[in-house]
Order: C-alpha cells, then sequence, then structure tokens
C-alpha cells in the first residue's frame, strides 16, 4: 500500500468539510493504521497527501493552499463550480467532489490515462475535464460508507503512482 499523510494547512479551517473525522476514520478502517496529520507538505516524503478542500480556494491563506498543492496532493471534497480552476492551476494528483462528505458518495476525478487504465468506465460517457488532462470514474460499489470511498480514492492512488512510475 502506498503511504498516505492527510494535509491539515495550519490556520486554514476548509469549511464544508463536515464528516472529515468519520471519512478518516474510514480510511484508517481500510489501511489498518492511522494516518498521520501533516500541516506542509515535505519533498522528501514518498506517498500521497490527503487535502479537504469544501469551499477552500488556491488563494486561501494569503496563496498558502495553492502553494501546497502539486502532482502529490489529492484534493478531498472540493466544490463542482472549482473543480476546473484547480485543476488548470494547481494540477493535483487527483481530487473528489463536494458529495463526498455530504453522503460518502463522490467521484473520483483523475489523470484520463490512470482514469483508462485503472477503472471500469461506462461505455459511451463523455471524458469530464478532458481538456485540462482529467477525466471522472465514479466507484460501481457506492454504499453510503466511508471505507468505500476510501478504498476508490486508494485504487485511484496506487494505478497514479503506476503511471507517475512509468513516466520518469
Amino acid at each position: 500500500m502506498i503511504p498516505i499523510k492527510l494535509l491539515r494547512i495550519e490556520n486554514l479551517e476548509p469549511v464544508g468539510v463536515d464528516n472529515l473525522d468519520e471519512f478518516v476514520q474510514g480510511l484508517h478502517n481500510v489501511l489498518g493504521y492511522d494516518v498521520e496529520t501533516v500541516h506542509k507538505i515535505d519533498k522528501e516524503f514518498e506517498g500521497y497527501y490527503l487535502l479537504p478542500m469544501g469551499f477552500t480556494i488556491p488563494e486561501s491563506g494569503n496563496g498558502i493552499v495553492k502553494e501546497n498543492i502539486n502532482e502529490k496532493v489529492f484534493l478531498l471534497s472540493v466544490i463542482n463550480s472549482n473543480i476546473p480552476r484547480i485543476l488548470e492551476e494547481c494540477k493535483p494528483a487527483g481530487l473528489t467532489n463536494w458529495a463526498l462528505f455530504f453522503r460518502a458518495g463522490t467521484a473520483v476525478i483523475g489523470k484520463k490515462e490512470v482514469i483508462a487504465e485503472a477503472l471500469v468506465h461506462e461505455e459511451n460517457k463523455d471524458i469530464w475535464y478532458e481538456d485540462l488532462g482529467y477525466d471522472q470514474y465514479i466507484p460501481v460499489s457506492k454504499d453510503g460508507t466511508y471505507e468505500t470511498v476510501a478504498r476508490s480514492i486508494l485504487t485511484y492512488l496506487k494505478a497514479y503512482d503506476n503511471y507517475l512510475k512509468e513516466q520518469n
């Protein structure tokens, strides 16, 4: 399993991530260990960060949010209207939309090459955010639990990690 840490930017409390603790518990249940919480990215860390976003935008915290988003950061619960801009400006590993903390059901939005390779894709579906190099995958087993959401994110991140290794 790839290493995962929860990224909580200091002095910045995201709005719209009310069930974050339940998601973290679901992640813990899937991984079998407590996920470490950190306040900034470490360039030496060889895993991925999960960053709760909610209504947060890249300029939040005088730009500190944007400074902490890169190809090793997966964003949690991004408001739909912010998705295209965040994908274009920040180039994250991927993200989930707002429904993550609303009802433990969400889509994984990630690099289209990874989505095409790693996850079952419904036939004849349009590619979302194609001009930005991303696509969307809706987990088949939506059961309203954070464990299922965590498994979907981890499955994507494992495929994404393999993709990045192939690129280098």
